[in-house]
């Protein structure tokens, strides 16, 4: 027998002290919470006979079906009770985690304010283009398309992936008088692209961009480009005298967070962004998790990561945590150094030197201190 059943016992005893004029608060039965509801109610009725001086009268049918009416009436107005109870205990965990998450919200907007202010000033002609470089799934393609959206700029390409000499020249003569963003492209590997956005760039009028092939084209070999160039990179190459060219000419900002901005990143994320067949409190729980199985050794603690998470729980609900766990890749030393490896072990397991785990260590935002390393 349950609470809810233990309940209607005691509102049956208590009506039929009431019936009697007595107070209910003597009855001294016995209620044995391991037998059921029925076994309870038989067992009261025969104790009442003997402790009321109340002649039962026999119930007619319609009284019998009346009585179980009520019965459920009360059983589920209980259970409704609980529900909502459940469901407000629900809510007021939800508004303490966006609380929480809108105050790191307006935290975020300070992280990427000078990036989106570059990309603003692009975007309004106010730039001839902006090298925006950083790790992967960080958010600089969103935060792109994000500006562009809310300014309502209409002519734009955005090209990603590979890219050939000649097509990257169509996508500039298509542009020529709007704005093309380079997502990602190949476009440092190769000297052709390099000399065609360094002419599209120039300071003066004469932004004379030109292409000679043998092949046949439906367009000029030359244009003049008065467009804008935004381009998105995850690296930059060192010691590229050609791309020192073209940031001499462009804006140029190092998009780069540490473990705890990247976690506000995620819980923004899954509190802002809805995703189809999940709730906002199956996000944010899948964020915390993120958070506790990762750590200052994890390289790829990103969005990309987050979002495969979602999807591995819209896909198998019991076994999400493990599918994401294997696409988490920690890094091996990072992942001694957080274990609390002495620098005596460090040197006789990884043959390397002292000098290059405590920058390893630096680099993770530790202090020289040995032992282990809590997650954060």
């Amino acid at each position: 027998m349950n609470e809810k059943e233990l309940k209607l016992i005691q509102e049956f005893v208590k009506n039929e002290y009431d019936k009697a004029s007595l107070d209910y608060k003597t009855f001294d039965g016995d209620i044995d919470m391991t037998l059921t509801y029925l076994e309870n109610k038989n067992n009261i009725v025969n104790q009442l006979k003997s402790l009321l001086p109340v002649v039962e009268v026999p119930k007619l049918k319609r009284d019998c079906a009346m009585e179980k009416e009520r019965e459920q009436e009360l059983i589920d107005k209980q259970r409704k009770e609980e529900q909502e109870k459940q469901e407000a205990e629900a809510k007021a965990r939800l508004d303490k985690e966006l609380e929480s998450i809108t105050k790191d919200s307006k935290e975020l907007e300070k992280l990427y304010k000078i990036p989106i202010e570059y990309i603003e000033m692009v975007a309004k002609r106010q730039s001839r283009g902006l090298l925006l470089y950083g790790e992967s799934s960080l958010g600089k393609s969103y935060r792109v398309k994000e500006v562009l959206k809310r300014l309502e700029v209409k002519e734009f390409s955005f090209i990603s992936g590979h890219i050939t000499p000649l097509k990257f020249y169509e996508k500039l003569f298509q542009a020529r008088e709007g704005l093309v963003i380079f997502d990602d492209v190949n476009i440092l590997d190769n000297l052709i692209i390099l000399n065609m956005i360094k002419a599209s760039l120039n300071e003066n009028s004469q932004n004379v961009v030109e292409y000679h092939t043998t092949k046949k084209m439906n367009i000029p070999s030359s244009v003049v480009f008065n467009g804008q160039v935004i381009i998105l990179l995850n690296d930059i190459p060192k010691r590229n005298e050609h791309l020192k060219a073209i940031e001499s000419r462009v804006l140029k900002y190092h998009l780069q967070f540490t473990r705890e901005e990247i976690l506000k990143i995620i819980f923004e994320i899954a509190q802002k962004k809805e995703i189809e067949g999940t709730t906002i409190l199956e996000r944010i729980e899948i964020a915390k998790w993120i958070k506790d199985n990762t750590n200052r050794a994890t390289q790829n603690l990103n969005i990309r990561l987050y979002l495969q998470a979602v999807d591995f729980y819209k896909y198998d609900k019991e076994n999400w945590k493990e599918l994401t766990s294997k696409q988490i890749q920690n890094d091996e030393w990072a992942t001694l150094i957080i274990q609390g490896c002495s620098p005596e072990k460090w040197v006789e397991e990884t043959g390397l030197s002292i000098t290059t785990m405590d920058r390893i260590r630096r680099k993770m935002g530790l202090t020289r201190t040995y032992g282990v390393v809590k997650n954060g």
